[in-house]
Order: structure tokens, then sequence, then C-alpha cells
């Protein structure tokens, strides 16, 4: 085995270690799924049967991979029948659709607006902590929750009564 694959391997252990850990932990079905056009890291499980497509995205490339991800999202969701009469023991709820974990060291503000817009029943964002000196940074993952961008928030604590978002009065 290379290096590279050998690396790579080890982040896969690592990702399926902290997705046990989780609330609700998620179990890991499939690794290295070709998809769409390219290939899902992990399709995992929940204790309810949901399904999440989980992608990892290399720093700077969160956005990018969240397009890419709503797009394996709908090419998964079809055949979560298929892989239920093939693999009846997993127990999949294909009715509940496919989410999409986005696991990432730091996000944009974009990839947060959008998987906010989304919501947490489509998408949701993760993120990689760093362990020690391995290149295997993934200690613990924690979901986080998309947070307003500085925009929204500023329109948020804008006075609305009046009518008009700047505030002013007729």
């Amino acid at each position: 085995m290379l290096p590279a694959e050998r690396r790579a391997q080890r982040e896969r252990l690592a990702l399926r270690g902290a997705l046990l850990r989780l609330t609700p932990p998620l179990e890991a079905i499939a690794e290295d799924v070709l998809g769409l056009v390219s290939r899902i890291d992990l399709v995992t499980r929940d204790p309810d049967g949901a399904v999440t497509a989980v992608l990892v995205a290399d720093a700077g490339a969160d956005l990018a991979r969240l397009g890419e991800g709503i797009a394996q999202r709908v090419w998964l969701e079809p055949r979560l029948g298929d892989w239920n009469q093939l693999a009846p023991h997993l127990g999949l709820a294909p009715e509940r659709g496919v989410r999409l974990l986005l696991v990432a060291t730091r996000f944009d503000e974009r990839t947060r607006a959008a998987a906010d817009a989304l919501g947490p029943d489509r998408v949701r964002l993760a993120k990689r902590l760093p362990r020690g000196d391995l290149d295997v940074d993934l200690h613990l993952l924690e979901v986080a929750v998309a947070v307003a961008t500085p925009l929204q928030a500023q329109l948020a604590t804008l006075r609305t009564d009046t009518g008009f978002r700047s505030g002013l009065r007729d």
C-alpha cells in the first residue's frame, strides 16, 4: 500500500470513530463510494435508519464540496430502496431522504449561510479538530450549527417596527 493510500485509510478510520461519538452516532455503511461524478467519502446511517453522505473538504474547498455534496444527495436518494433490498439488515429508512455532512477544519461564511438556508435536515457541518502531530487530524467531530453571517446579524438587529429595514420613519 502506498503512503498516500495508507494516510487516506487512517483518515477514514479516524473519521469513522468520530462519527460514532456524535449525537446521534453515525455508523459507516460504505466508504469511498463512486457517486454522481466523484467519490463520497462515507455513507452512514443514524440509529433511526436515516442516511447521511459524508464529504471531507480540504482547506478552502468547503464551498465547492458543499455544491458537490448537494448533487451527491440527489444521486444517492433514489438508490436507497435498492440498497435496502441488497442489505435489509442495515435498516435504512429511504423515506427520510439523504442528509449531507460536510467535514472541514473551517468553513467559509458562504458555506455556513448556504447550509443554514438548506436546513439541518438536509445539510450539517462538522468541524475537524487537530489531533497532536498526527496527519489524521480528527480528534473530535463537532456538528457546527450554521451561524448567521455578519450581514444577517446586522439586519436582524435593525428596528423593523417602522416598516423599513433602515429604521427610518415616514
